[in-house]
């Protein structure tokens, strides 16, 4: 399994009550097109992308992040 987890890069990691944004971060970025998966570490949401995704995600991002 370590070889699968090499694809994919950790973007976002979120806790508490921040975490639901993962869920809308992750929805965003599969309407985009983008391949993302979240990954569950006690209190802590991680939202991970392709390796070949990362600045595409990171465009994404930052368009999620200016919205009001």
């Amino acid at each position: 399994m370590g070889l699968l987890w090499r694809r994919w890069v950790a973007i976002r990691t979120e806790s508490g009550s921040r975490a639901d944004i993962i869920d809308r971060l992750e929805a965003h970025l599969k309407a985009s097109g983008i391949k993302a998966k979240i990954t569950l570490e006690g209190n802590l949401k991680r939202l991970h992308v392709l390796k070949k995704d990362v600045e595409a995600a990171q465009e994404q991002l930052d368009a999620f992040d200016a919205e009001p």
